[in-house]
C-alpha cells in the first residue's frame, strides 16, 4: 500500500512538472510571435514615415467618343522605393460624385497605365525616390474632379484635375 501511494506521488510530480514544461513553452512562443509582430509593425511604419508622393498635375484631356483620359504626374519625394504595381488610383467624378478605383495595368477602363518614368537611372522600371511618374485613366465620359494616388503602405496624395 505504501508503494501505491509513492507510485503515486511520482506520477503527481512529473505531471506537474510536464504541465509547467507546457505552460513555459507556450508562453515562450507566444512572447516570440508577439516580438516578430512588433518588429513587423517597426518595419511598416518606418517605410511609412519614409514614403511620400506629390501629385504634381493631374488634367482631363476632354471628350473622346466613348472615353475620357485623365493624365496625372506623381513624384516620389520620399525617400522609399515604391512598388508600381501595388500603386492605386481613386477619381471622383464631378458629376457622380461615387469613387472609382483603378489598379496598375494595361486595361483601358478599368486600370491606370504607366507612361513614363523621368528619370529611369538608378533600378529601371521601378519608382525610386527623386523619380516622376507619369500615368493614364481612360474614363467614360464624365469629367473627373478629384484624382487621389496611394501607395502600397496607405501614404496618398490628392489634386483636382484640371
Amino acid at each position: 500500500m505504501a508503494g501505491a501511494i509513492i507510485i503515486a506521488s511520482a506520477i503527481g510530480i512529473l505531471l506537474l512538472v510536464l504541465v509547467g514544461y507546457v505552460i513555459v513553452g507556450g508562453t515562450l512562443s507566444s512572447a516570440d510571435r508577439i516580438e516578430s509582430a512588433q518588429k513587423d509593425m517597426a518595419i511598416i511604419n518606418e517605410e511609412q514615415l519614409g514614403t511620400n508622393i506629390d501629385i504634381t498635375w493631374a488634367w482631363w484631356e476632354g471628350a473622346y467618343p466613348d472615353y475620357e483620359i485623365d493624365d496625372f504626374e506623381v513624384t516620389n519625394t520620399g525617400n522609399e522605393i515604391i512598388n508600381l504595381d501595388k500603386v492605386g488610383v481613386v477619381v471622383i467624378p464631378t458629376g457622380s460624385g461615387t469613387p472609382i478605383y483603378f489598379k496598375k495595368g494595361t486595361v483601358a477602363g478599368s486600370t491606370w497605365q504607366l507612361v513614363n518614368i523621368d528619370p529611369d537611372d538608378v533600378h529601371p522600371n521601378q519608382w525610386d525616390p527623386g523619380e516622376v511618374i507619369y500615368g493614364e485613366i481612360h474614363l467614360m465620359p464624365n469629367e473627373p474632379d478629384v484624382i487621389y494616388v496611394f501607395t502600397p503602405n496607405g501614404v496618398a496624395d490628392s489634386r483636382i484635375a484640371d
